[in-house]
C-alpha cells in the first residue's frame, strides 16, 4: 500500500494535536558571557567587547497544550565597546522582554513549543564618562520555535538536544543626547539557541549556545537628519537551571 507525502504528514499533525498530556509549567534562569558587536553603516562607530547576559523565564500549558509564558532577557557590555575606534569609553545595555501564546507539539521522545507574542527591546549606548545615552525602543510581533529531542529517558531523568529559532520585527522610536529630534524607524529581530538539556526528577540542567541579532534600518528624517543603521549581535555560551512541573 503506498501513502503520499502530504498524507503522511497529514496523519502525523492529527495525532499530535489530538494527543493529551500533563500540565506543564517550567520556570528558568540562564546565565550567560560572550561576545557583543556593534556596527554602523556609513560610520566608524564599530566595536566589539565581552559582555554577560541573564534570562528569566516562565512558561505554562495545558492538557491540551495551550498557554503561554513571558521571557526576560538582559545584556550589559564591558565600557570598552568603541575604544579601537577611538571613542571615549562606552558601553551598550539591552534589555528584550516576549510575552507570548504558546501551543506545545508533543509526542513520544519529540515536543515543539510554537511561541507567538509581543516583544519589547530597549537598546542603550552609554558615554560612561558623561552619562549622555543614545537609546532605541522597539515593539513589534515575533514568533518562535522550539523543537527538543529525548535521546535517553530513565523514570524521572530525561538528555534531550533542542533548538530555539525566533524572528520579529518592531518599531522603533530613537532618541539621541543633546538632540531634540525624535527619530523613528524599524528594527529586525532573530534569536537561535542550541543545547543539551539534563532532567533530573523537577530540576532541568542546560548548556547551550545562545545567538542574538537585531538590525536598525536608517531613521526617517527630521529636518534633513537621520539615524544610520545598525547591526548588534551577542553570542555566548550559556548554563541554565529550571523547575519543572
Amino acid at each position: 500500500m503506498q501513502y503520499s507525502l502530504p498524507a503522511v504528514f497529514l496523519a502525523l499533525a492529527s495525532s499530535l494535536l489530538a494527543q493529551e498530556r500533563e500540565p506543564r509549567f517550567r520556570i528558568g534562569l540562564g546565565l550567560a558571557g560572550g561576545d557583543f558587536d556593534y556596527e554602523t553603516e556609513g560610520s566608524n562607530l564599530d566595536g566589539e567587547t565581552d559582555a554577560g547576559f541573564f534570562r528569566l523565564q516562565f512558561e505554562g500549558t495545558s492538557s491540551r497544550g495551550i498557554g503561554g509564558g513571558l521571557r526576560f532577557e538582559s545584556l550589559v557590555t564591558d565600557d570598552d565597546l568603541f575604544d579601537a575606534a577611538g571613542f571615549a569609553a562606552s558601553e551598550a545595555h539591552n534589555g528584550t522582554v516576549f510575552g507570548h501564546f504558546t501551543y506545545r507539539l508533543e509526542a513520544h521522545r519529540f515536543a515543539m513549543p510554537i511561541r507567538v507574542g509581543l516583544l519589547l527591546n530597549g537598546l542603550t549606548l552609554e558615554e560612561t564618562g558623561s552619562g549622555d545615552e543614545t537609546t532605541f525602543g522597539s515593539v513589534g510581533p515575533y514568533f518562535e520555535v522550539a523543537p527538543e529531542v529525548t535521546l535517553v529517558r530513565r523514570g524521572s531523568t530525561r538528555w534531550s538536544l533542542f533548538a530555539e529559532v525566533g524572528v520579529g520585527v518592531g518599531g522603533t522610536a530613537i532618541e539621541v543626547a543633546g538632540d531634540s529630534r525624535d527619530y523613528e524607524s524599524a528594527t529586525s529581530f532573530a534569536g537561535v539557541e542550541l543545547g543539551t538539556r539534563l532532567l533530573l526528577g523537577p530540576i532541568e540542567l542546560g548548556l547551550s549556545y545562545v545567538g542574538r541579532w537585531q538590525a536598525l534600518d536608517e531613521s526617517d528624517p527630521e529636518n534633513g537628519f537621520v539615524v544610520l543603521p545598525n547591526e548588534v549581535d551577542f553570542q555566548g555560551l550559556m548554563i541554565s537551571f529550571a523547575v519543572v512541573f
